[in-house]
């Protein structure tokens, strides 16, 4: 025998040894996971058996409206504490394990409603919250849903009456329960619950057939969505929740993540991805490592980028980290002119008053600065053939929906300042209005 063919003999042996090891380690490590699931406890875990704190909470529901887009103002009904502002999503609870949970629902509105505690597997039936199978909560009632939390884990909560209807109109939150001893390798956590929304739905029209048209995380759309900031270096958790009646296509630019819990589930063998599809129900926790410059976030179904159909929109959100570097790893000084948006400051030109039309033409807000006095209307006026929007920011804020060739957006400006003025769809176009007292 040769030397070179005993080599490669030794070698195959090893690979084998190694590969057969790998399989055992498999099978062994499954058929672990299996014993542990047929020897876990299931059903109701008596409240007498917590371990924790006794954690209280209420509940009230209430009909509000709120901002989703820029300028699109919808009805919704709204999970919110006593005393405070209702929001969608509701208060976000968090409990620890071993802690005794109690969840009184005050039923402050006019129709019947309930509260499942999605993913909450130790309560008892009567604590489900589905009203066939437990009960549902009348108007000027109040009910106490009681559990031990027994697991770490992102969950949710939602109304199981007229599920379709009260879900599209925001009736949820997030509930998380943390470990008991505070271990975690993340240095801090994001909450990310998706949804989408018909902003010309009636609830008081049945059938209710929602058609989406604006699709939300947190509540809100592009721009409305506020960063993520993950310092670089740091460690952070991002906790998604696909709370509407949508798949979503969850894709983060720059780096990848570690899949690390599926549905309140801590994975045996956490895996990386760029992208992840959360189907209705679904919760997955990704650990994410903070690195320079900033990049989106978004939702890769093309149509969930969109508000109304116009792009950008949707679910995208930037993640924010160091300071941005050059392709050649230097660093980027500052934010570069961009020839869009030069622009030549004429102090010698008196305010004007009054009405003042500005045209965006070519991608360029023409005539900035504008300067004007206080009580000054001023119109924006669309001559491209691209879609732009008003963005207003300054001692006073506001915003256009899109607008396309010809459409006009006008705003009284009272209060004196600067203010920035921008187009969401496209970051370049800026301007800046002046306002004298």
């Amino acid at each position: 025998m040769s030397v070179l063919h005993f080599i490669r003999v030794c070698l195959v042996v090893l690979l084998a040894g190694a590969w057969g090891k790998a399989v055992a380690g498999n099978a062994q490590s499954r058929a672990q996971l299996i014993d542990a699931f047929l020897a876990a406890p299931t059903g109701t875990v008596p409240v007498t058996q917590f371990t924790g704190e006794t954690r209280e909470v209420t509940l009230e529901v209430r009909d509000i409206e709120a901002e989703i887009a820029p300028g699109v103002k919808v009805r919704q009904w709204a999970f919110g504490l006593p005393g405070k502002p209702a929001s969608v999503p509701g208060p976000e609870l968090r409990f620890k394990v071993g802690d005794l949970v109690r969840i009184t629902l005050s039923n402050t509105s006019a129709r019947a409603h309930s509260i499942h505690l999605h993913g909450i597997t130790s309560l008892a039936q009567s604590m489900d919250g589905v009203p066939h199978a437990s009960l549902a909560v009348l108007p000027g009632e109040k009910y106490t849903y009681t559990f031990v939390a027994t697991e770490a884990g992102t969950h949710m909560y939602h109304c199981h009456v007229e599920t379709n209807l009260h879900l599209d109109m925001g009736m949820y939150g997030t509930l998380i329960v943390e470990p008991r001893d505070g271990q975690r390798v993340w240095k801090q956590d994001h909450v990310l619950m998706l949804d989408e929304w018909d902003s010309r739905q009636d609830p008081d029209q049945l059938p209710h057939r929602a058609t989406p048209n604006y699709f939300l995380a947190n509540g809100k759309s592009y721009p409305l969505i506020p960063d993520l900031k993950i310092p670089q270096g740091e460690v952070h958790l991002i906790r998604l929740l696909n709370i509407g009646g949508a798949v979503h296509s969850m894709h983060l630019h720059g780096t990848h993540f570690l899949v690390v819990a599926k549905d309140g589930q801590d994975l045996p063998h956490p895996y990386k991805a760029d992208t992840i599809l959360l189907g209705p129900g679904e919760r997955y926790d990704l650990l994410v490592k903070g690195r320079d410059g900033s990049f989106p976030l978004h939702d890769h179904i093309p149509q969930h980028g969109t508000n109304d159909g116009v792009d950008p929109g949707g679910m995208h959100l930037m993640v924010v980290g160091g300071p941005e570097l050059r392709a050649d790893g230097t660093p980027v000084p500052g934010p570069a002119p961009h020839h869009h948006h030069a622009t030549v400051s004429r102090p010698d030109v008196p305010a004007a008053s009054g009405t003042v039309e500005v045209a965006m033409t070519g991608f360029v807000f023409k005539g900035s600065p504008v300067r004007v006095k206080a009580g000054t209307k001023v119109v924006w006026v669309n001559n491209d053939i691209a879609a732009h929007t008003v963005t207003i920011d300054g001692p006073e804020r506001g915003s256009s929906l899109p607008l396309r060739k010809g459409g006009r957006f006008a705003t009284t400006f009272r209060t004196p300042g600067t203010y920035r003025v921008g187009c969401v769809q496209h970051p370049f176009m800026t301007a800046v209005i002046i306002v004298e007292p």
